[in-house]
Order: C-alpha cells, then structure tokens, then sequence
C-alpha cells in the first residue's frame, strides 16, 4: 500500500494519534505522516474532520476515518493479512472492546487526582493479570489502547508525586438498544429488570468494573457497554439483520456516528435536564444544534448507513422517547427544527422491535421531573 494512497494526520506527543502509528507499524503499512499545528488547523484537517476538527485522522484512498479507536478497528478490518489486532472469537472482541473504552473513559478523569488515577491503574493490572498481554498471548487492540499513555506516566507521577511501579507492578510489564439489536436479530432471551439503586448480586458480579446495566450474559460470560454489546450480538448471530456493513469504510463511519450521538447527544440533554433558566435554554440550542448534524448526514437516505435499519439507528432511536421532555424543558421543538430526523424515527418506530422497546415518552417526562426534584431543580 502506497503511500499516497494513506496519510496520517497527527500531532507528535498525542496519545491517541501514537495509537494509529502504533497499529499502522504493526500492520507494516507505509503512510505519509502530516504533522498538525493544533493553534492553527490546517485546511486538510479540517476538510476531513469537520465534525470535531481533531487528530488524529486516517485518510485513506481519499476517505477520512476519524476517532482512534475506530481507526485501530479499521486498520485491522482493512489490512487483515497481518498482526491482527483483535481477536476473532466475538467474546473476546466485545472483551478488547470493553477495556480500550474503559482506559479513554478514565484516563479522561486522571485529573481528578493520584489516588483515582491509581486505582483505575489498579484496575487495568488486575484485568492484566499474569498475561503477557491484556488479551493473552498477542499484543492487540486493549493493549494499543493503553500504551500510549505509558509515555505520559512521569510527567504524571512527577507532577502526582507517586510511583506507578511501586503501586502496579505488573502494569508497566445503555440498555435498550441491546433489546431492540436482540429482536431484530431474532434471539430469543431472559430479560432481568434490575432496581439501579440496590443493586443484585447478578449485576455485580457481571459488571464488576462499572457496575451498570445492559449486560448481557450469552453462555455464562458477560459484555458490558451498550455499544459493544451490539457489535457483540452483530458478530454472534450473523445469519439475519446485519447491523453494521461489511466494508470496513463504512463500518468506520457508523461507529464514528454512534460514538458522536452518544457523547454529543447526552451531553446537550445533561445540560437540559440538570440545570435550568439560561443554562437550561442554552442546552437546548445546544442539542438543537447537534440534531441538525446528524439531520444532515441522514440526508434523503431513509436509514443513516443506507436502506437498511442498523447500527447507528438503533444508537440514536434510544433517545428518540426521552424527546418530548426535552422539547418541554427547553422550549423547543424537534419537528420544526429537524423534520427530516422525525420522519426517521416514525419509520423506525414502524418496526415491531423498536416499538416493543422504547418507554412511553409521558413517563420518561415524569421521571426526569421527579429527577430534577431531586436536584432540586423543581419545586
């Protein structure tokens, strides 16, 4: 693979940029390497990462993928004659998966201080184990997720004053789109309502390291995470519904948009249903904002990967009946401001597996009134 053909757009001491580099020497793929200026980004950055202007970018024939993580998946879907990256039994995929997310959840909470910051260390070790690797014996995609940091380590024990060492010796060697994925796949399954605030014994024992639901448990073992659940469920029971397309192009751009409606469309609604008077307004121009870029990558296509019912719709319908509190809260209104994701949504609720799933939106408003009671927010 020539090098014109792939380029890296980059910033020297990003952890996640070292990630693609990482998993691109692995894979022995010559690229041409882009040095960014991040104060002043270039026009070729920000053509191929309009959505969030950031490093690191892969552009490949032409094509940008973008978010670290699912670069790393990319470039092991599209170069699989070497080193791969992540395991082909679908357990162990959902498992790399699981612990690549946790190590950017919480490495975006080093801040808080040394002892958290040790502790998520602590975790990350035990799940080592006396594994050469995080996975066993090959070095792959958890593993590629974690390392870079590793160059970042003194600058955080100088400044934390503590040892990462001395505290992990062997270091340094949502749920209802799982049900919607389930139906459409057809599988047939025990469902288990769980009261959040006293938690059973079954969810702690499944999901020892965040403690939340969905999980799914199929033969005993257990996924975590709703997203990686779904891939999960896709990768199992393969013979109906493909939720995610098979070139890997295109399944690098439906998890970009699943990734970017989770962490653009919660965090619009947060602002909504945690504050109020201005700040509460902002928060609904905000999300607002947000559904008209996603409105504008569904385009005219009935469905936002094509004509098919998939992965990035099953993300994003999961909010779909949390709207109407929203709209109320922030005086505003989803079908006036974006017509075209209404119509979507109606299509979708026109499948027998999403309409089984999703809550009446009247008891979603009461609970996040109750909720904001609780905050005290409401009187």
């Amino acid at each position: 693979m020539g090098s014109s053909e792939t380029v890296l757009l980059d910033f020297w001491p990003s952890m996640f940029g070292m990630r693609v580099r990482i998993a691109l020497a692995e894979k022995g793929v010559e690229y041409e390497y882009k040095e960014q200026d991040l104060a002043n980004k270039s026009s070729l950055l920000l053509e191929m990462n309009p959505i969030h202007k950031k490093i690191p970018v892969l552009i490949h024939n032409g094509k940008p993928v973008l978010e670290s993580n699912i670069i790393v998946q990319y470039i092991d879907e599209t170069w699989k004659d070497k080193s791969p990256l992540l395991p082909s039994d679908p357990y162990l995929r959902a498992q790399a998966r699981f612990w690549a997310d946790y190590v950017d959840k919480k490495g975006e909470e080093q801040e808080r201080g040394k002892k958290e910051f040790i502790e998520i260390l602590k975790v990350l070790e035990g799940q080592i184990g006396d594994k050469p690797y995080f996975m066993g014996e090959s070095f792959g995609y958890a593993d590629i997720a974690l390392v870079p940091f590793y160059c970042w380590f003194y600058t955080f024990e100088t400044l934390g004053n503590f040892s990462i060492e001395k505290e992990c010796p062997k270091l340094i060697a949502w749920a209802k789109r799982v049900r919607i994925a389930l139906a459409e796949k057809g599988v047939e399954y025990e469902y288990i309502q769980e009261d959040i605030p006293n938690k059973s014994p079954l969810l702690l024992k499944h999901n020892p390291i965040h403690k939340l639901i969905p999980v799914l448990i199929h033969n005993g073992k257990s996924i975590c995470e709703s997203k990686i659940i779904l891939q999960y469920i896709d990768e199992t029971w393969r013979d109906k519904a493909p939720l995610l397309p098979s070139d890997p192009y295109l399944k690098s751009q439906a998890t970009f948009w699943a990734d970017y409606i989770d962490k653009k469309i919660y965090e619009g609604a947060k602002r909504i249903w945690s504050s109020k008077g201005e700040e509460m307004q902002k928060g609904g121009e905000e999300l607002v904002g947000y559904l008209k870029v996603l409105e504008g990558e569904l385009g005219e296509k009935p469905y936002f990967m094509g004509e098919s019912f998939g992965y990035v719709d099953i993300v994003l319908i999961s909010y779909y009946h949390h709207f109407y509190a929203y709209e109320i809260l922030g005086k505003f209104s989803v079908k006036k401001e974006c017509p075209k994701l209404i119509d979507w949504a109606t299509k979708c609720m026109e499948r027998e597996s999403v309409s089984k799933t999703l809550a009446d939106p009247n008891k979603i408003y009461e609970a996040t009134m109750g909720y904001r009671k609780n905050l005290g927010l409401e009187p």
